[in-house]
């Protein structure tokens, strides 16, 4: 059994929790390894077979995330747009995507899910066991299942009908499913949620998603430079005289000169960066580093950001940060 159309969740969660340099728009299209989060999903739902999907929006992020992901098409998708609450739950969502579903099985996941295995496998394995719900789980070892992240569930017609008919969604779906008389099975599954999480969980969600480059370069956009690693440096990108460090990404127009980019850092389109060294790291478009005269880590620069060194006397630091910045010095 195939499982071809797709619920995904892009509300806010509960306990939101902002990023300094991303303080307006959905988080879902903030980018990690330069693609927006919600494009990442969406390319592995395409790979595991899925053809349809509703995206389900809130109110004051469906029209930004409509405008970016479009009908699907670019993505080999069909997808449609619903409004819908977060905190309307599960329950809300397949009350919503009723008509869409149509008596076929189902893949809910949150449109920030991002997962190191391909989904087709737990697919399979759902048709095969014949089970009516399985439930997906971010757990390292040790942990258990039933206290961790939820990204997602596979759920046959009759898990559907019964958590439409009766069942408390928010408490535990897999448990009204089981008291329903389905099977059920809880998978533990290796990934991320990074828009439920802090700065600290985009840094890792990039560092996911990078391991899985290849490299791809033009050698004729490097000058004088070492590469290590799998690396992308776009073809309009233009390095000098740098080490570069994988996996990393540089994107369209940026120049970099005299750097170090070094592991798991994305260097977003139009950024310079010159004499200044920066590692696991997210670099937005258009940002400037120049002379920052310490290695640049575990940042996020949002888009536009100029950090200068300036070498006029007295020595001194000038700033500029919003509402939620962190700045370390050391």
């Amino acid at each position: 059994m195939e499982i071809a159309k797709a619920l995904i969740l892009t509300g806010r969660v509960g306990e939101d929790r902002p990023w300094p340099t991303a303080p307006a728009g959905p988080k879902h299209l903030f980018p990690v390894a330069n693609r927006p989060i919600l494009f990442h999903n969406l390319e592995a739902l395409r790979a595991a077979g899925v053809l349809e999907a509703v995206m389900l929006v809130e109110p004051e992020s469906g029209a930004a995330i409509e405008r970016a992901v479009g009908d699907g098409r670019d993505l080999g998708l069909s997808i449609r747009y619903e409004t819908w609450r977060a905190t309307d739950g599960l329950g809300g969502a397949l009350s919503v995507g009723r008509d869409f579903l149509d008596g076929e099985p189902v893949l809910v996941q949150h449109g920030d899910a991002l997962l190191r295995e391909r989904m087709h496998a737990h697919i399979a394995a759902f048709a095969r066991e014949e089970l009516d719900t399985l439930a997906l789980r971010l757990a390292r070892d040790g942990e258990r299942l039933t206290r961790t992240p939820a990204p997602g569930y596979l759920l046959s017609p009759r898990a559907i009908s019964i958590l439409l008919d009766g069942g408390d969604t928010s408490a535990n779906p897999v448990a009204d499913v089981r008291a329903h008389g389905g099977r059920v099975r809880i998978q533990r599954v290796d990934g991320c949620l990074p828009c439920h999480g802090d700065q600290e969980s985009l840094l890792e969600s990039n560092r996911r998603m990078l391991e899985g480059i290849e490299s791809s370069y033009d050698p004729a956009s490097l000058e004088d430079c070492t590469v290590q690693g799998p690396v992308i440096v776009h073809k309009t990108a233009r390095v000098r005289r740098s080490l570069l460090r994988g996996p990393a990404i540089i994107g369209p127009g940026a120049e970099i000169t005299d750097a170090y980019v070094g592991p798991s850092t994305s260097i977003g389109a139009g950024v310079v960066i010159e004499g200044s060294q920066v590692e696991y790291s997210i670099v937005l478009p258009g940002a400037e580093l120049r002379y920052l005269g310490t290695r640049l880590e575990s940042s996020v620069i949002g888009r536009g950001a100029r950090i200068v060194r300036g070498f006029g006397a007295p020595g001194g630091i000038r700033i500029s940060v919003g509402e939620g910045a962190e700045v370390v010095l050391s």
